[in-house]
């Protein structure tokens, strides 16, 4: 078994597609911060222990966050229209203080799947898109024939804008100046049947995030990904890869914190 698992891993190259948390980093600004502070210290913590265990010390921290800070994936309860949420629910029958009691995020089902690679800046001969920029069907399907795949059902799309790399350098030009899809696109992956559709960006969208989100999360019922890091997806030219998702199973969710990663052979 441990040959067969270093022969997989040989000729495979894992890839992080996850951006880091940290105080400060850009989120939606309605949306609470994300704070981390260390909440027990070794230097108080070895005086705890003194008695039963001498010598010892242990450190934690306390996180205070929304679950659609940085990279992160939504529930199909998180957004809603006309108080209605996918399949016709109506969001305040199924809501409790304490959670949702349907569409939470425990019923985000784990991940392991075809991933393909939209790099939509490199089909245009750029290196990111203008600021902005809304991606049209055109762009989506122009990109797909240049990079010789094809999207099936059920498989998962990643769109590269090139504004990942804004998420840990400037907060402000990641939040106001990012380049997404628009309805007309989202309507042509949606009628591919994906399952999943991951983007590098925050809002997914321009000019109207909010309705593009509820065309996935209420009408089509396919989960969104946002603020992912591909650019040394993109960088090896993997357009095609196998991607891996955990949610969290946070029992009544809108959301989960994840790290995703794809799988791909080594070039």
């Amino acid at each position: 078994m441990t040959d067969l698992i270093s022969a997989v891993l040989e000729g495979l190259k894992v890839y992080d597609l996850g951006q880091p948390y940290f105080n400060g980093m850009p989120v939606h600004p309605e949306d609470p911060p994300y704070t981390m502070v260390i909440y027990r210290y070794h230097e108080y913590t070895r005086h705890i222990f003194e008695k039963i265990a001498p010598g010892f010390s242990d450190s934690m921290e306390l996180v205070i966050t929304s679950m659609h800070s940085g990279t992160h994936i939504d529930s199909k309860c998180h957004m809603a229209r006309n108080g209605m949420l996918h399949n016709g629910v109506k969001a305040a029958e199924i809501v409790r203080h304490s959670g949702y009691t349907k569409y939470g995020t425990e019923e985000i089902p784990i991940y392991f799947t075809r991933a393909i690679l939209l790099d939509i800046p490199a089909y245009k001969g750029l290196d990111i898109l203008p600021a902005r920029y809304g991606i049209t069907a055109a762009d989506l399907e122009g990109c797909m024939r240049w990079e010789g795949v094809e999207i099936n059902r059920d498989d998962a799309v990643l769109v590269r804008t090139g504004y990942s790399r804004y998420f840990t350098t400037d907060k402000e030009k990641y939040l106001h100046d990012f380049a997404g899809i628009t309805e007309e696109s989202a309507s042509w992956l949606i009628q591919r049947g994906i399952s999943l559709l991951g983007i590098d960006n925050l809002a997914m969208a321009v000019p109207k995030p909010f309705q593009v989100h509820l065309m996935f999360l209420v009408d089509a019922g396919t989960h969104v990904m946002k603020s992912l890091n591909l650019e040394e997806l993109a960088g090896d030219k993997q357009y095609r890869s196998i991607i891996v998702v955990t949610p969290l199973k946070i029992q009544g969710g809108t959301g989960s914190l994840v790290r995703p990663v794809a799988l791909a052979p080594r070039k």
